[in-house]
């Protein structure tokens, strides 16, 4: 049963992830529409063929908004999580390998500290000071995002160096950056790799919440958590302004759900590890 709900549902994700980036990525393709040009004689006009998910306040196109909000969105929690993913990594190897040393209990304290604070809280505070932008965002995402990546390579890096293979690398001699290459390194990626496809789930939605409270993407650029605050002001009177970008972030989370579901069962990674 386990062999084939996992391609089905590693199939469907690719495919759904597929199209949302064609249609993405294509945007001038499918919309002949300036995301930024307004136009005050088309304000909350409903769904057409014109304007297939009508237009907002100020009269610009709803779904050019959203094709383009989703380049701003994908492209920036990319980088969020690249940059968390390699950060974590880099913690997980070290406090995995010195185990049990004053650098193993200095980073871990480090890691229950980020965790017993709340993000959003943390985004505030370096909006506060910094000025609220995408960028400042985003170091805000990455400062507390690594954390379950370290975790989780600290567990695989334990759970390495308790097998056949690490003890004889070290009586053979091996030296430590052989050792993270060719042992620990190795057993790390695929783990980590599936945490990363539903941590970007995650991240999108974070982004876009961020967003939509006024601590990110400003306008008048397209993003959908920015779309979303601009648009509920008028839900009621045109519901319709919202559904671009609730449509693509549910599917875009959905899509990254289940890639990582097919791909935790295809590579059967380590399932219990000490954290």
């Amino acid at each position: 049963m386990r062999s084939i709900k996992s391609p089905i549902s590693l199939i469907f994700g690719i495919v759904i992830l597929s199209i949302l980036a064609i249609l993405i990525l294509g945007a001038p393709l499918f919309t002949s529409y300036d995301p930024l040009k307004q136009s005050v004689n088309e304000r909350l006009e409903k769904p057409s063929f014109e304007h297939p998910m009508g237009t907002d306040r100020f009269g610009r196109d709803v779904f050019a908004r959203t094709l383009y909000g989703g380049k701003t969105t994908l492209v920036s929690s990319m980088i969020a999580l690249s940059t968390a993913l390699l950060a974590g990594l880099l913690v997980g190897l070290i406090a995995g390998l010195f185990h049990g040393s004053i650098v193993d209990s200095i980073l871990m304290r480090l890691i229950d500290v980020l965790l017993a604070f709340p993000f959003m809280v943390l985004a505030m505070v370096i909006a506060g000071l910094f000025g609220t932008s995408l960028v400042h965002l985003l170091i805000a995402v990455v400062s507390v995002w690594w954390v379950s990546f370290a975790r989780l390579t600290r567990s695989v890096v334990l759970h390495a160096k308790s097998e056949t293979s690490f003890a004889a690398a070290r009586i053979l001699g091996a030296r430590t950056r052989t050792i993270i290459f060719r042992e620990l390194l190795p057993k790390a990626i695929s783990p980590v790799l599936i945490l990363a496809t539903f941590e970007l789930g995650s991240l999108i939605l974070s982004i876009a919440a961020l967003s939509f409270l006024g601590l990110g993407s400003q306008p008048p650029a397209p993003e959908w958590g920015s779309m979303l605050a601009d648009g509920r002001a008028h839900f009621m009177q045109a519901p319709h302004i919202l559904i671009g970008p609730v449509l693509f972030i549910v599917l875009t989370v959905f899509a990254f759900n289940l890639i990582g579901e097919g791909l935790r069962d295809r590579l059967d990674p380590y399932e219990k590890l000490e954290l």
